[in-house]
């Protein structure tokens, strides 16, 4: 099932869930938390496990919205459900890589890598 957002759309399926962003670019740290609040609220709502992020239309990620994900994902985590991200730019996976969330949260190269594990 589609769950449009303002700012991101979530294609639910059993206990996961695909984020894709609407923006192309999230500069603003209203549209930041904006957007945690939508994946939160669907994470939440719908008895998620798994939470996959496809970036394939982000060229950019502000050091603001890099933080929100670390957040983001500890909260996840302490309620069970997992955290994996597909589909970076170059641009987006050097920022990843500079910022260590390699490290912290998986990243795939294609969103059915990432629903796999």
């Amino acid at each position: 099932m589609k769950v449009p957002k303002t700012r991101i759309v979530a294609d639910v399926s059993g206990e996961q869930a695909v984020v894709q962003f609407l923006l192309t670019h999230v500069r603003e740290l209203g549209d930041v938390q904006k957007i945690i609040d939508e994946i939160e609220e669907i994470a939440y709502n719908y008895n998620i496990t798994l939470v996959v992020l496809n970036f394939s239309r982000q060229k950019l990620l502000t050091s603001a919205f890099l933080g929100k994900l670390i957040t983001l994902n500890k909260s996840l985590a302490q309620a069970g459900i997992t955290l994996r991200v597909c589909c970076l730019s170059a641009q987006v996976a050097k920022a990843f890589k500079i910022c260590r969330l390699h490290k912290i949260i998986p990243i795939f190269a294609t969103e059915d890598k990432a629903l796999a594990g």
